[in-house]
């Protein structure tokens, strides 16, 4: 449906405040856990060698957790894994990852793994919770905790949507997952970089959109993960800079095309953003945003003026 005010008057809700830099640029997940805030921080070995392509030394992709406070890394949770996503519930930290395995090509991923801590040191071994169907590759995870059970989505190349397609699974212990028929999101679009939230009774995800070689962050809602409903097109969740160079040092002519991987968590009563800028081809850094209130309503600000179908 439309919205009732004139989309002159709407205004982005997040401040943007702070450019971590290039030494960390890949997908990173907030979330705050015995009173800290902290990290997960997806680290492609790529970036140690800035001339290589980003499948350089892939097996030696790492996780890590980073103390945001003290900006020290307390722990690499897994190496030869990648699209590591944190979410804390019962006190604990539960880390899904895409496993490489043995001698698997770039982003050539078949199944996810689950580890869990209390203390970020210490860590559950790890077992497999999504497994590939039809011989697609997995991607990236969002999880949340829904109304009575827990929900994941996760990226996939499945040949008959377009790459990045979201699909949706449950499951009451975040072990044994499974697949919610025709819950798919990104069947007629491009998608990718996904977060996935519930709030006030709607499970809200991020995505990313193509404008045609350049991207930024969208919203989309639902009540029941089949019937989606988009914030305007000219609402993005967060956008790039392009005035801004990412790496201006080792890489003077990129400037920011992309923001992508958008995900946020609250901490001392303000909502906080984390979202990666570049260049979509090896070249980005960390970007971070702020809003003042609650993740619900920050999210509701991108629908203002509009009724759920």
């Amino acid at each position: 449906m439309k919205a009732t005010e004139s989309p002159d008057t709407w205004k982005c809700p997040l401040k943007k405040t702070a450019v971590i830099g290039p030494r960390i640029a890949g997908e990173t997940t907030p979330f705050v856990l015995n009173n800290r805030l902290y990290r997960v921080e997806n680290h492609p070995r790529s970036m140690d060698f800035p001339e290589e392509k980003p499948q350089h030394l892939c097996h030696e992709d790492e996780i890590r957790i980073r103390d945001v406070e003290t900006d020290r890394i307390i722990s690499v949770v897994l190496r030869n894994h990648y699209f590591g996503e944190g979410f804390v519930w019962n006190g604990r930290l539960h880390l899904f990852a895409g496993d490489y395995g043995t001698n698997a090509p770039w982003w050539h991923i078949k199944r996810i793994v689950m580890t869990s801590s209390e203390d970020l040191v210490n860590w559950t071994k790890p077992v497999t919770v999504i497994e590939s169907e039809r011989g697609e590759n997995l991607f990236n995870t969002g999880i949340c905790r829904g109304k009575d059970r827990f929900i994941m989505l996760y990226e996939t190349d499945d040949e008959r949507w377009p790459k990045f397609t979201f699909k949706y699974c449950e499951s009451s212990d975040l072990v044994h997952w499974k697949r919610i028929p025709d819950a798919i999101y990104g069947k007629d679009k491009y998608v990718g970089g996904p977060a996935l939230y519930y709030e006030g009774g709607l499970y809200y995800t991020l995505y990313l959109k193509d404008l045609g070689g350049t991207w930024e962050t969208h919203v989309t809602r639902s009540r029941d993960l089949i019937h989606w409903q988009d914030a305007p097109a000219d609402r993005p969740f967060v956008t790039f800079d392009p005035r801004h160079r990412p790496d201006p040092e080792k890489h003077p002519g990129v400037h920011d095309l992309n923001a992508s991987d958008a995900e946020l968590c609250e901490w001392n009563g303000k909502t906080m953003v984390y979202y990666c800028g570049g260049d979509q081809q090896g070249v980005g850094d960390l970007k971070t945003a702020e809003f003042d209130g609650t993740p619900r309503e920050l999210l509701d600000r991108y629908f203002e003026g509009m009724e759920l179908p």
